[in-house]
């Protein structure tokens, strides 16, 4: 992968964004203070050109109009995901760093409610960040959710989240050796 600069694209990408680009994103519910409320600590969202790759990375610059997320790990951002408005449900990575958004809900909080799980990140969006929204069901970082002490999601988030936590953690084998004892000097 070539050398990328992920906050010049991700500023690009917000710098197109147009009427148009929020009236669709109202029209998909969306509302106005959601984009606000998350455009106060990030980028909401932009538009940018961008084709996918069967290997769900996609390459900015030709292809059609993509919604583009940045993905921010402890402020930093690490990723950008894009998806089109007519099939939220499949997205993107520009890295494959970014394996959720919203994770910072994994750090100690003050607020001791459930975390909001949301299924694309669409639902986040409109949510205006309030929560998380898995990208990557198949991270070891999942099993990160064990530690909150209440999650909130719909039926089939919820399900395949119990599915994949419920599992055995994989434990390496473990060898003894024999000590091995050093005469004093």
């Amino acid at each position: 992968m070539k050398d990328m600069d992920l906050h010049a694209e991700m500023s690009a990408a917000a710098a197109r964004v147009r009427q148009e680009h929020i009236d669709r994103m109202l029209s998909l519910g969306v509302s106005g203070p959601a984009i606000a409320t998350l455009g106060a600590v990030q980028a909401a969202f932009g538009i940018s050109a961008a084709t996918p790759e069967p290997s769900y990375y996609y390459q900015p610059g030709d292809g059609p109009a993509h919604v583009i997320m940045p993905v921010q790990e402890e402020g930093e951002l690490i990723d950008l995901v894009a998806w089109r408005s007519s099939n939220p449900a499949r997205w993107f990575w520009r890295t494959g760093l970014g394996w959720a958004l919203g994770t910072d809900y994994l750090l100690p909080r003050w607020d001791d409610g459930p975390v909001h799980l949301y299924a694309t990140p669409l639902d986040w969006l409109a949510a205006a960040g309030d929560g998380m929204c898995i990208l990557d069901w198949s991270a070891p970082e999942i099993r990160e959710l064990a530690a909150l002490d209440a999650i909130a999601v719909d039926e089939m988030i919820g399900r395949k989240l119990l599915a994949i936590l419920s599992k055995p953690a994989r434990l390496p084998r473990v060898t003894y050796r024999k000590a091995v004892r050093h005469a004093a000097a």
